[in-house]
């Protein structure tokens, strides 16, 4: 690697003096790195990373990281175990004979091994430790084979604690399976939506609220609407009015009581500007009854034509 520098910086000294100045830069640049990580200032991981994209670009970086990282693996497998937690390298040792167990930690830093023994089975860890003070005649070969047996459980075991990063579904496709569910009777929308909840208990969730929603007002025959706003206080309802839609607004006023409709209004008149949390909590206190009545079937929906 210090060779193919040497022969860029020369190439590019070569071609002359503004590109020769330009690789002094560049190998100064470069030395300050190195004397950085000699003085522990410098995060080796945090360079190489930086001097991959910088150099290689996002496309080629994650390759390139996976080569270094199996370079790494196959020319000393135990720098990657010993930086591994001790939880996943008494995890991985947990089936293997004692002599095997303390070839791994012998060959391991103390401080690591210290805290991968104490993980161990009481009467393991006393077998592993015994065998530590023998003598145990092993080629360098045969570490090697058990180095990498060992660091290839410990990425699997790493692979299988990852999150798994789930992509977010679109609103407008949940809505849609939430219609889906709303025209099916209550005991097969019920079972379906149980089976949501065992997959994903927040999908479920949004789907049941994306059921009924603000917008869906309108829809609702005025008797179901009736009963639900009754109980909903004039200060809620002041509230979720605020820049609702003409239609929406007109649908609530005319299923409310006169005397209702007066209080509505005293509390807009009183309440000045509110937040649009405040706005969006409101309405969705008026939607939250709608759903209810919609889970026990209790709330019926205008018939479209057609």
């Amino acid at each position: 690697m210090i060779q193919k520098i040497a022969m860029e910086l020369s190439q590019l000294d070569a071609q002359g003096k503004q590109n020769s100045e330009q690789a002094y830069q560049v190998a100064r640049e470069f030395c300050g790195h190195l004397q950085q990580a000699q003085t522990g200032t410098l995060h080796i991981k945090s360079f190489v990373n930086s001097l991959i994209h910088g150099t290689a670009g996002k496309e080629k970086a994650a390759e390139l990281q996976a080569r270094m990282q199996q370079a790494v693996r196959e020319k000393d497998p135990f720098l990657v175990i010993a930086s591994s937690s001790p939880a996943h390298i008494a995890a991985a040792l947990e089936n293997e004979p004692p002599q095997a167990v303390a070839l791994v930690l012998s060959a391991l830093p103390p401080k690591v091994s210290t805290e991968v023994l104490n993980r161990l089975q009481p009467e393991k860890s006393q077998q592993v430790i015994w065998r530590m003070t023998q003598a145990i005649e092993v080629s360098p070969k045969t570490l090697r084979r058990i180095g990498e047996i060992l660091c290839k459980r410990i990425m699997d075991l790493n692979r299988e604690e990852s999150p798994i990063v789930k992509e977010t579904v679109p609103k407008e496709m949940l809505r849609k399976v939430a219609l889906v569910l709303s025209g099916l009777d209550k005991e097969k929308r019920d079972a379906l939506l149980k089976e949501i909840e065992a997959r994903d208990k927040e999908t479920a969730k949004t789907v049941k609220a994306l059921m009924v929603t603000w917008e869906d007002i309108v829809k609702i025959e005025d008797r179901s609407l009736q009963q639900v706003l009754r109980n909903v206080e004039p200060t809620v309802l002041a509230k979720a009015l605020h820049g609702a839609d003409p239609a929406i607004a007109a649908k609530i006023r005319s299923n409310i009581s006169e005397r209702a409709s007066q209080m509505v209004d005293e509390e807009i008149s009183l309440m000045g500007e509110p937040r649009k949390k405040d706005v969006l909590a409101a309405r969705e206190e008026v939607v939250k009854p709608l759903r209810e009545a919609n889970e026990t079937e209790e709330l019926l929906f205008i018939e479209e034509e057609g």
